[in-house]
């Protein structure tokens, strides 16, 4: 008997060791963030798309409001060659809707209370229980043996090298990344929708009528303070009757002259969109836009200088057959349009270097669900953007840090997305948009939890001069907001 249990003991500790051995040398990575922001804004009010200035009441009643976001990862990692990178976020607003099925808040046919009990980014009011896990990134990030090249497969963040204002999203495809000594190419296959999944009565045949997106990439470091850059992408668009082929080239550098930092790029679109309606006028039409970018920064006393500039050409006839406005990415789930020119939904491209908390989306300064601006998208409805903005960031003790931005923005082309001057009876003459002050000073409370207060107002320019009934000017666009923010 003593044989026996003592052969039985060996089999299970020999059995632990062999189950143990290869989990023990898997590493479990768990990090993440959380931000909780408080609200108060004559035009936030926690949903995304455009600011448009109010036509109609000279005044707007302040929202008030309380938002938080929780992004959690986690990667599985066998080692520094082989891991599954995972990433989920919760997204919710004090008050809105719990304890229920999930379903869209503009797909219900009921309005009020009653259009269903929860939607995606709720789970804020009493009781809570919402379904509101999402997931943001699932990928598997690999090396391939004895080669350079780095693979990222699955559902991944992607950002074109001229600072988003392409393309800026997460999505799903196959990306790859050589390392050559100092140059660096990058290729890649990313399907952004496949249109079987929203066409009634569909066969189920995918890949046939998809929107795919192409993107390949170099940079080249010539020395440690230059590095130059090209890059391509094929946007092609094959939902529906009118395909839509887009090509974006353009070219990029870093730099550094002793203390100063400088960046930029440079970058063009040529496509075109057929025509299937034998009716039609035109059989097609082209796109020919172009983005132009320089930025600055420069160490000074406490802080940093900071300055930049940013150019996207606009479309001034839209019926002549040619738009020369820069296209930027938007979603665009049917099949009737292209993923250009939205003025509502999701924006999948950003412009940082700004700074700004309204007058553009420059992600770096929202980080919640709350995801508005004055000009939403680089393309401005069609109209292109003029961007010069000029910031400080100051450092005022290792806890304690505030910053200032100043930015001014004007519309590149007149058109007819612009607001109607109700006592002359059509658009204003001038292109100026607004100008927008921020400021923001931060408090770190410990390591991984920092408080702030972020405020920003925007006068708006003569773009809207006599665009609300009676002939009154719109009141100009403010946020105040208190932040909490805890990385770990």
């Amino acid at each position: 008997m003593k044989l026996k249990k003592a052969a039985t003991i060996a089999a299970a500790a020999g059995a632990l060791a062999a189950i143990s051995v290869p989990a023990m040398a898997f590493e479990n990575e768990f990090h993440g963030m959380y931000k909780l922001k408080y609200f108060v804004s004559d035009y936030e009010n926690g949903g995304s798309g455009y600011i448009t200035p109010s036509t109609t009441v000279e005044k707007n009643k302040a929202n008030n409001y309380f938002e938080q976001r929780a992004r959690i990862f986690y990667t599985a990692k066998a080692n520094d060659d082989l891991k599954l990178v995972t990433a989920f976020e919760i997204d919710s607003v004090f008050g809105d809707r719990a304890q229920g099925g999930i379903i869209s808040s503009t797909n219900s046919t009921t309005a009020g209370p009653t259009a269903g009990t929860a939607f995606r980014n709720s789970g804020g009011a009493l009781e809570s229980d919402a379904v509101n896990l999402e997931t943001k990134h699932v990928y598997l990030d690999f090396k391939i043996p004895s080669t350079p090249v780095r693979v990222t497969a699955g559902i991944q963040p992607i950002k074109d090298a001229f600072k988003g204002v392409f393309f800026d999203a997460d999505i799903a495809g196959v990306n790859s990344v050589s390392k050559f000594g100092p140059a660096t190419v990058g290729l890649g296959y990313f399907r952004a929708y496949d249109q079987s999944y929203f066409t009634v009565g569909n066969t189920r045949q995918r890949g046939l009528d998809d929107l795919h997106l192409v993107a390949l990439s170099s940079d080249f470091a010539i020395n440690k303070d230059l590095k130059v850059g090209a890059a391509y992408y094929l946007y092609a668009d094959d939902r529906n009757s009118s395909p839509t082929t887009l090509h974006v080239l353009g070219a990029n550098f870093d730099a550094k002259l002793g203390a100063l930092g400088l960046s930029g790029f440079a970058a063009a679109q040529q496509g075109v969109q057929k025509f299937a309606d034998p009716a039609a006028t035109r059989k097609r039409a082209t796109y020919n836009g172009y983005a132009f970018n320089a930025a600055a920064k420069l160490p000074l006393g406490p802080g940093n200088l900071r300055t930049a500039a940013l150019f996207t050409t606009g479309e001034r006839n839209a019926n002549d057959g040619v738009n020369s406005a820069w296209q930027a990415v938007n979603t665009s789930n049917g099949a009737a349009t292209n993923g250009f020119v939205s003025t509502s939904g999701t924006g999948c491209n950003s412009y940082n270097d700004s700074n700004m908390m309204i007058l553009n989306r420059a992600t770096n300064m929202q980080g919640t669900s709350t995801d508005q601006s004055l000009i939403y998208s680089t393309n401005n409805k069609n109209q292109g953007v003029i961007l010069a903005t000029l910031g400080y960031d100051a450092t005022i003790t290792p806890k304690m840090y505030a910053n200032a931005n100043a930015g001014f923005a004007w519309a590149a082309k007149k058109n007819g997305n612009r607001p109607v001057n109700v006592t002359k009876g059509n658009v204003n003459g001038s292109n100026f948009q607004g100008a927008e002050i921020n400021l923001e000073t931060g408090y770190k409370m410990y390591d991984n939890l920092t408080a702030s207060v972020q405020g920003a107002y925007v006068i708006l320019g003569g773009y809207y001069t006599d665009t609300v009934t009676g002939g009154k000017e719109p009141e100009n666009p403010y946020t105040a907001r208190v932040v909490l923010s805890y990385a770990f």
